[in-house]
């Protein structure tokens, strides 16, 4: 992520946005774009959820120095970073994913799909022309899933499940979803409920 910070860098002025896998990747990037000469001068703002909110604001207000903004993909969709002109695209990310089997939620590193990929080169160049670097080949980028799964199957029902019934919303293994979660999900979502006494 660094080296491609650097790339930006040199390619003319402008601020930029770097998406990184995750917290660990931010600081080591910070650590490295401090040792680069091409990077002095400019401000190193980390910008991840876990970040206090007095350290996330520090990204939206303007600077004298060109800003390099780490982010996670925090930054894809929830809130809009003003005044980047590139965009630096790890093309991994974060993802929550509940696993049945350990009865917990995963968060692996995971290949973005298409969709998040784009979403990412529009943060650039919204005030004028931007340029978006991808860590990864079009080959790569075309293998990806066209679109990112839908939380509803990647997490644990317990709560959906609950929020239903306190709706009257019906059984949840009739209910049309969009994208229906598996009935081994469902009943995951039903064993958890009993497990924390809030089940039938």
């Amino acid at each position: 992520g660094a080296l491609g910070v650097e790339l930006c860098i040199e390619a003319g002025p402008g601020d930029v946005l770097a998406f990184l896998g995750g917290e660990r990747d931010i600081h080591d990037a910070a650590d490295l774009l401090a040792r680069m000469p091409a990077a002095r001068g400019g401000e190193v703002l980390p910008l991840y959820a876990r970040l206090p909110a007095a350290e996330q604001a520090r990204v939206f207000r303007p600077a004298q120095a060109r800003r390099i903004v780490l982010a996670t993909n925090v930054a894809e969709t929830s809130l809009t970073v003003p005044g980047i002109r590139f965009v630096v695209d790890s093309g991994v990310a974060r993802v929550a994913r509940w696993s049945g089997k350990s009865r917990g939620l995963r968060l692996p590193v995971e290949r973005v799909s298409q969709a998040a990929a784009d979403q990412r080169r529009g943060r650039c160049g919204r005030v004028g022309p931007g340029t978006c670097v991808r860590l990864y080949g079009e080959d790569d980028f075309l293998s990806r899933e066209p679109f990112t799964a839908p939380e509803l199957l990647r997490t644990n029902l317990a709560n959906v499940i609950l929020q239903m019934k306190a709706l009257g919303l019906g059984e949840v293994s009739g209910f049309p979803f969009i994208d229906a979660p598996s009935p081994r999900h469902v009943a995951e979502g039903l064993e958890t409920l009993v497990e924390l006494g809030a089940g039938d």
